[in-house]
């Protein structure tokens, strides 16, 4: 055997071809194998799901145990860790003759996100970098067939062994300021940053039962519906969840190309009708703007009027027919504190009040969904920034990212090694 894995490492050039492993396979066990492809499921269509290298290479070892007869190995050195690493690797399983299982193209990814509520600790903390790989193949004499089903169905349906990338949204900002150059008049400017869609084990627990959920539902088909108008408010004491929720419900929209997200600062209200702003929004219809903290604005106070009619122009007035925009604003006051006209229905999609507080059995579910180590500690009602405050420090560090990117520039350029022995 030893001579065979000499003649296949001389065979092929080593940094661009995948091992050979149906040659193995024959060379080892005399028969061509049957082969496999195992790839995790996607709970979400369109998600990008991978399978963690250690988790699920020590899931085989406790169940099966990992024979380290054959181990080949293809190394690259990683230019964050300094280290090198597996990017290629055959296994074989010490206790059933007969299956090679092979790891394929494993990469480098960061911040990707945990598939479960059990955390994932990357593999090189910084920058939180996990080496993963997309797909993993199993080569077997075909009576083991029953054997690697069971095995292959394990693997894919087990989200503890997968990461996933986050959904991420585009959101645009509008801004106004002075052109000294051209004189006093006001422009508006677009700039953007991504949304990352945030973990949510269970709407229900985190914001209210099913009372909620009939009204995201609500809010998520209207979202997605073209040529639509209308006003949605959400509302409820600060701590309560609201921009929380607002990251996961902007990546709930199906198809982002077609519909901009713009955050519209609340003090900016009085000017939504103005002819300049109103020309940047007819250039983007079927658009959605995000008002947080409108209280201001939108109470019953003369002050507000101007602000109220706008709203009510660019959601259900004449402007609404030619623009096609859909508003969604938060704050904090009481809903009775609001101008009447604002809750009118048909103009009115959906209005929800957050709980100020979790019962102490849903905050010690949130928490334990969230990675906090010790859910003993909540032993009274909470609000929902309270119980994510309370995330270990490991959970919080790992979370922390200055960009939204999921690969990283420095892994790209690595060094090949050519290894055959036990991984070190």
């Amino acid at each position: 055997m030893e001579e065979a894995i000499q003649l296949v490492k001389k065979s092929y050039p080593p940094a661009h071809k995948e091992i050979p492993v149906k040659y193995l396979f024959l060379s080892k066990y005399g028969q061509f194998p049957q082969k496999i492809r195992l790839l995790p499921v996607e709970k979400e269509k369109g998600s990008q799901v991978v399978f963690h290298v250690k988790t699920v290479l020590d899931r085989l070892n406790d169940q099966y145990g990992i024979n380290n007869e054959l181990p080949i190995i293809r190394r690259y050195f990683h230019q964050c860790s300094k280290k090198y690493y597996t990017t290629q690797q055959v296994l074989s399983l010490s206790n059933i003759n007969g299956i090679l299982i092979h790891l394929n193209q494993c990469h480098w990814v960061i911040n990707y996100t945990n598939n479960s509520n059990k955390s994932i600790e990357p593999d090189y903390v910084q920058d939180c970098h996990y080496l993963v790989v997309e797909q993993i193949y199993l080569f077997y004499l075909n009576e083991h067939e029953n054997f690697v089903q069971k095995l292959a169905h394990d693997l894919i349906h087990d989200d503890t062994l997968s990461l996933i990338q986050p959904k991420v949204v585009n959101l645009c900002f509008l801004g106004k300021y002075k052109d000294t150059c051209s004189g006093p008049g006001s422009f508006y400017t677009r700039g953007n940053t991504l949304i990352k869609k945030p973990y949510i084990n269970n709407l229900a627990v985190s914001y209210g039962g099913h009372d909620f959920l009939r009204a995201h539902n609500r809010i998520v088909t209207w979202l997605n519906k073209k040529d639509t108008n209308g006003l949605v408010l959400l509302h409820g004491a600060p701590g309560s969840g609201k921009t929380h929720y607002i990251r996961y419900l902007l990546n709930c929209i199906v198809n982002t190309t077609e519909k901009s997200i713009i955050y519209f600062p609340a003090d900016m209200i009085n000017e939504l009708t103005n002819p300049a702003l109103l020309l940047l929004l007819i250039g983007i219809p079927n658009s959605l703007l995000v008002i947080e903290d409108a209280e201001s604005s939108l109470t019953r106070t003369r002050a507000s009027s101007q602000a109220v009619s706008n709203l009510l122009n660019l959601s259900d007035g004449l402007l609404s027919d030619g623009i096609h925009i859909q508003i969604l604003a938060t704050f904090n006051c009481p809903l009775e504190s609001l101008d009447v006209a604002l809750l009118r229905p048909g103009r009115l999609v959906v209005q929800y009040c957050f709980p100020a507080t979790l019962s102490i059995e849903n905050a010690r579910h949130l928490a334990e969904s969230i990675g906090v180590s010790n859910i003993d500690q909540i032993d009274q009602p909470l609000p929902l920034a309270n119980v994510y405050a309370m995330k270990d420090e490991i959970v919080n560090e790992q979370e922390q990212d200055e960009g939204i990117s999921f690969s990283c520039h420095k892994c790209s350029s690595s060094k090949y090694c050519d290894y055959d022995g036990e991984e070190e």
